[in-house]
């Protein structure tokens, strides 16, 4: 699972599973998603952070004062993602209001206000998922290649950054990449956060065919070269699983 600063909690094609009309209306009203989709998820991070500091101190000692003012650690779970699309069509909807006073969009803005209220406290009572250590998402690979035995491909890759206990975040964006027979592959991490003591690098052919390449975890600065493959292996990840479950005032330990 992807943590809360990892990108976007959802997308314009996420939003169009709830509404069937929203492109049509942001496009028509001049209104864009991606800048609601943002703000939407600023004011979810804010009540992220009321939540906490309500719940922390004596109860939830060990998240501290300062653990509690942010949602690094937070893991985007479904409840969470439909909060924030309620949210983010509520937003959608009140411009679209504003510009033309139309009663249709009034309603459908009160009716995804409503829902986002729901679906805040529906999410609240479910639990908040925490990690105990966030791993962030990886930034995309550096792909190059080297003078070398191997066969001409085309070929996809992620990597995921790894921690002490070897929990990984979730994948980076997919890299494509071609060689032509005597060349072979290259891969190159990015800078990770200081908490990240190696990364993973997957690789596949087609993007829904990635494979763990590596064991066990590589060197941060180190590069990796592919000789043969790609080789099979674990499938790509999707990220940290909650440790955690803030629920109310209690943390419930899951696992």
């Amino acid at each position: 699972m992807a943590l809360f600063h990892d990108g976007p909690l959802n997308d314009a094609a996420d939003l169009q599973r709830y509404e069937n009309d929203i492109l049509n209306v942001a496009s028509v009203e001049g209104i864009d998603l991606g800048v609601k989709i943002f703000l939407a998820q600023e004011q979810v991070a804010n009540d992220l952070v009321l939540f906490r500091l309500r719940r922390s101190s004596l109860r939830e000692p060990w998240l501290g004062l300062q653990g509690v003012r942010e949602v690094r650690d937070v893991v985007v779970t479904p409840p969470l993602q439909q909060w924030h699309v309620y949210k983010t069509l509520a937003l959608v909807y009140r411009d679209a209001y504003s510009n033309q006073l139309n009663d249709r969009y009034q309603g459908k803005w009160q009716e995804y206000e409503k829902l986002a209220k729901a679906g805040e406290r529906t999410y609240f009572q479910i639990g908040v998922g925490l990690v105990a250590d966030p791993v962030p998402k990886a930034p995309a690979p550096t792909l190059t290649n080297i003078t070398g035995p191997g066969s001409g491909g085309s070929y996809y890759v992620a990597v995921t950054w790894v921690n002490a206990a070897g929990q990984e975040g979730a994948p980076s964006e997919l890299g494509e990449f071609s060689t032509t027979d005597g060349q072979e592959l290259v891969v190159a991490a990015g800078t990770p956060p200081q908490n990240v003591i190696g990364w993973n690098v997957y690789v596949g052919l087609t993007p829904t065919t990635l494979t763990l390449q590596n064991t066990p975890p590589l060197t941060i600065g180190d590069t990796w070269k592919m000789t043969t493959g790609p080789n099979p292996g674990t499938p790509l990840p999707e990220g940290q699983r909650p440790t955690w479950f803030l629920v109310d005032h209690r943390a419930i330990e899951r696992g």
